[in-house]
């Protein structure tokens, strides 16, 4: 498995996570407005929550080398890497 470092590209990165945030928007997106997604690129998993820092905790403990993109679900979407 290749693990995402702090190294990568920020526009690489969003084109990993874009694809996925798209899907997840068409699946959860009525059911979570404005909740936030924080994708991990390489495995696809995504962790989801209202509180971007206890969104981003969760995230940082399954996968604590990896950087991750996130997203507010709703139809203009904030990007930020993490």
């Amino acid at each position: 498995m290749r693990i995402v470092t702090k190294d990568i590209d920020m526009e690489e990165l969003d084109q990993a996570c874009w694809p996925i945030f798209q899907r997840l928007m068409e699946e959860l997106g009525e059911r979570y407005p404005n909740w936030i997604v924080v994708i991990e690129p390489t495995s696809g998993k995504y962790f989801l929550g209202q509180d971007d820092q206890e969104v981003l905790s969760r995230a940082r403990k399954k996968h604590p080398l990896c950087v991750f993109f996130a997203y507010r679900l709703n139809e203009n979407p904030a990007i930020d890497s993490l």
